[in-house]
């Protein structure tokens, strides 16, 4: 899969975007701020629903954006994919809007219509329409970070393989905030909540976690097998990377998710907290049987966070016969030498688009340079090279 064409309408940026992209790696490049990032974010976005950057989703529409005919300001973004040489075109958007208060002014919130094919669709039916994997600075945290960025990490890997997994996810959210609402207004009032309230929610909760639990375990055993020869490729060493996932639960099936709730009944009362299931576990990252976040140096824990995102792209080429696009962004600083040129070996392959950022061409060989396509950014202009 690869995207052919991506638009953009008042996203960041961007006022009006029409960019036509090549099947293989494609380098941005210039100053900061001149909106390099942003493209890689709008895939991104499309993708997985996602942004990365901001905290909010009205801050995706641009400042200068006026709306049109008395509609309140928005952004869209629309991309054309091509799956398979022979497949037909898709065409996937999302239009994100404004909204106006009961004072006529501009509220806070943000409405987002998504289509496919032209077709008004669900956040959960977009997302393994297109399948990226993106790398950022700001994935140091898979190492270094909270067990959340971890989690995160797994979460939106699965869900653009595998759309079971999106809604065993979505429902298990659901009954999650329930049932903690349960506990904790329990807790609240001084009542204790019913064993029969908890039996409920502790089946519902089991029903949607032993998927998602059996699907990160999976996943974890192939990543595993997949990171440690990337990461001897990007880095040149002989140290072991090993993955391996931690749970709060050995729970395998239904029953004995339950049975593994209902031994904490009390101390959860007590808490007002779920204490067990997906949304507690976490994936532990070592080299040489010590954590990468805790004692690898900074060299390694790049290495390591690149080596986790392409292993998961070779996962999803695995499941699903499909090379992702590749969404690298400042690829190559705080990398030496050395790996600088493991890394660009290893990111070029056949039937595979690969998009990278960069501040200027230095740190690219002109072998490298001479079989890819080059386009400058300027403040949310881009011109080929």
């Amino acid at each position: 899969m690869y995207v052919s064409r991506l638009q953009l309408q008042d996203f960041r940026i961007y006022r009006s975007l029409n960019l036509a992209l090549p099947p293989g790696v494609c380098l941005f490049y210039g100053a900061n701020a001149a909106g390099k990032t942003t493209i890689l974010e709008a895939l991104y976005y499309l993708a997985t629903t996602r942004s990365l950057r901001a905290s909010v989703e009205r801050e995706l529409i641009a400042l200068e954006a006026a709306g049109d005919l008395g509609l309140p300001p928005f952004a869209r973004l629309a991309a054309s994919l091509q799956p398979q040489p022979e497949a037909d075109m898709q065409t996937i958007e999302i239009v994100l809007q404004r909204k106006f208060g009961a004072d006529g002014d501009l509220a806070p919130t943000t409405s987002k219509t998504i289509r496919i094919n032209k077709i008004a669709r669900r956040a959960l039916d977009l997302i393994g329409q297109l399948r990226v994997v993106m790398f950022a600075p700001q994935d140091l945290e898979l190492v270094t970070g909270a067990p959340a960025e971890r989690r995160r990490y797994l979460d939106v890997t699965l869900s653009q393989i595998d759309g079971r997994y999106v809604r065993a996810l979505s429902r298990y959210n659901q009954v999650l905030t329930q049932r903690n609402g349960l506990l904790r207004t329990s807790r609240e009032r001084g009542r204790a909540a019913s064993e029969q309230d908890l039996a409920f929610w502790d089946e519902e909760l089991a029903k949607a976690g032993v998927y998602v639990l059996r699907e990160r375990r999976r996943a974890v055993t192939t990543l595993d097998q997949l990171a440690q020869g990337l990461y001897a490729e990007i880095s040149g060493s002989d140290l072991a990377l090993r993955l391996s996932y931690l749970d709060t639960t050995p729970a395998h099936d239904v029953p004995s998710f339950q049975a593994a709730l209902k031994q904490l009944h009390r101390e959860e009362r007590e808490r007002g907290v779920t204490l067990i299931g997906p949304h507690r576990d976490d994936l532990s990252i070592q080299l040489a049987e010590r954590e990468v976040g805790s004692f690898g140096s900074r060299g390694q824990q790049r290495a390591s966070t690149l080596a986790l995102r392409l292993a998961e792209a070779e996962l999803m080429h695995s499941r699903t016969g499909d090379r992702p696009v590749l969404l690298l962004d400042d690829l190559l600083s705080e990398l030496d030498q050395k790996r600088r040129e493991h890394l660009l070996t290893t990111i070029v392959r056949p039937q595979q688009q690969t998009l990278i950022t960069a501040t200027d061409l230095d740190d690219f060989s002109p072998n490298f340079l001479s079989q890819i396509t080059r386009m400058h950014v300027d403040h949310g202009q881009i011109f080929p090279a």
